[in-house]
């Protein structure tokens, strides 16, 4: 009988050990995926760190951009003060009033202490009711100047992560592992 209380004993401690086996594994587990969280918003907030010092704003003809922006030309500026280059980017103009939309295409914009100033559009819409008072009498629609424009700011950075700062300078992720627009392929470079 003793024999047989000191197997069935060993069966319990054996099974008692393998339960904590196997709760030291799973909370090994969960202390693993922990600090691969960790890990990812440390990255996140690096990430977000250098993306914080890419901005845009739109520029006045009247303003420090004279000689850049000729009046009606709409304008932004974009500053790159992070430690890596940007790409694929879109400066996003609209004009709500006169339910107007246009975007600015450029393909990188280097780390710069000081702003590049890009003029011009790349595409443009105006969809949706137009105020009255932008309705001239000829029927074409009257922009605000350059500089009440709202810009809204998309890109890409080194890392592959979409970013977009609004028009009210939030920045939000809007994609991870983007792969970056091939180079467009001008008709003399085919031939």
């Amino acid at each position: 009988m003793g024999l047989l209380v000191a197997a069935i004993l060993a069966v319990l401690v054996a099974g008692g050990a393998v339960y904590l086996g196997w709760a030291a594994l799973q909370a090994a587990h969960r202390a693993m995926g922990a600090v691969g969280e960790l890990i990812a918003q440390y990255r996140l907030a690096d990430d977000r760190r250098d993306a914080e010092r890419v901005c845009a704003w739109a520029v006045s003809e009247r303003e420090t951009f004279e000689k850049i922006i000729t009046r009606g030309v709409v304008g932004a500026a974009v500053r790159n003060a992070g430690q890596s280059p940007v790409y694929d980017v879109e400066i996003v103009f609209t004009d709500p009033p006169a339910a107007w939309t246009a975007i600015r295409r450029v393909r990188i914009v280097p780390p710069s202490e000081q702003p590049e100033v890009y003029a011009g559009f790349d595409q443009e819409s105006t969809d949706g009711p137009v105020e009255r008072d932008r309705i001239n009498d000829d029927g074409t629609i009257r922009l605000a100047p350059s500089a009440d424009m709202h810009v809204e700011l998309r890109f890409t950075d080194a890392r592959g992560r979409r970013w977009q700062r609004d028009d009210q300078g939030r920045l939000n992720v809007l994609a991870e592992n983007v792969a970056r627009a091939a180079a467009p392929v001008s008709e003399s470079s085919a031939a």
